[in-house]
C-alpha cells in the first residue's frame, strides 16, 4: 500500500527523487551543478557529481561565463566573530569593548617590562 505513489521506499530513503538544489554560490562549479541537479532529479547523488563534473570539464569558457557571471554577482556571506557566535547583540560589544582594553593593558604592561629590563 505504501508502493501506490510510484516511488519506492528505497528512492525516498536516498532522497534521489527529491530535486532540492540549493542557494546560489560564489563558486561558478557549484551554480553549475545546481542547475545540473534540477534537470536531472532521476539520478543519484553520486552520480549527478560525477556527470555533472565530467560536462564542467568538457564546456568551454564561453559556456561556463554565465555560471561565473552568477557567482560575481552572488553577495558575499556575512561572517561572525567566532568568539562571539551566538551571544546577544548587546552582549557582544560589551565582550569586544572588555577584549580590546584587556589588550591595550597588555601592551601597556609589555612596553613597561621592556623598558625596566632595559635600565
Amino acid at each position: 500500500m505504501a508502493e501506490q505513489s510510484g516511488e519506492t521506499s528505497k528512492q525516498r530513503a536516498t532522497g534521489s527523487m527529491m530535486c532540492r538544489p540549493g542557494k546560489t554560490t560564489r563558486n561558478p562549479y557549484l551554480n553549475f551543478l545546481r542547475d545540473y541537479r534540477r534537470k536531472n532529479c532521476h539520478l543519484s547523488a553520486v552520480d549527478i557529481v560525477r556527470q555533472g563534473a565530467e560536462q564542467w570539464r568538457q564546456m568551454t569558457d564561453e559556456q561556463k561565463l554565465p555560471y561565473v557571471k552568477i557567482a560575481f554577482y552572488t553577495p558575499l556571506k556575512r561572517r561572525r566573530c567566532p568568539t562571539c557566535a551566538g551571544m546577544p547583540a548587546r552582549r557582544m560589544k560589551r565582550s569586544a569593548m572588555r577584549a580590546i582594553a584587556r589588550s591595550k593593558a597588555m601592551g601597556r604592561v609589555r612596553v613597561k617590562k621592556e623598558k625596566q629590563g632595559a635600565r
